[in-house]
């Protein structure tokens, strides 16, 4: 593996955790703020998590080479991961969408000085994990996931 690949995994290792472990911090913190949008927003993390996961998986087993079934080696399947993390990107987006014209009819009040700090908690894990992924270069699978985290940092 060469060590452009190595920092490209390690990258996506990092945003991978930190995404999850965001996302346990987040349902614990949408129950406590009674907020519904902090909830289905950890439910979005979640989604989130796998695709990276798997966009992480995927990018590794990129790096095998050829074999019986694969013979020109297995470098095609990281862009199965960034096809997957463009599809989580439109399904969130347009739900989000949904969620929040919902929302223009039935208003809620939840805690929000609770939604706040975990909001900056949130562009602050994000915006580092789309920071590291964005430093490196290692094709459609990293500037997915960078992309997706940046999406996340924005909304």
């Amino acid at each position: 593996m060469s060590a452009k690949n190595n920092k490209t995994q390690k990258n996506m290792g990092l945003a991978f955790f930190l995404n999850l472990v965001f996302t346990i911090i987040e349902i614990i913190g949408g129950f406590i703020t009674g907020s519904i949008a902090i909830i289905s927003d950890a439910v979005h993390d979640l989604g989130d998590s796998i695709s990276i996961g798997v966009s992480w998986y995927l990018q590794k087993k990129s790096e095998k080479g050829a074999d019986s079934h694969f013979t020109f080696g297995h470098k095609r399947l990281s862009l199965m991961g960034a096809l997957l993390n463009a599809a989580v990107l439109l399904a969130g987006s347009i739900y989000v969408l949904y969620e929040a014209g919902k929302r223009l009819f039935n208003p809620v009040n939840p805690n929000s000085e609770g939604m706040l700090w975990l909001a900056i908690l949130g562009i602050a894990v994000n915006g580092f994990a789309a920071y590291r992924l964005k430093k490196g270069d290692s094709g459609l699978n990293q500037k997915i996931l960078s992309w997706h985290l940046i999406e996340d940092v924005l909304g």
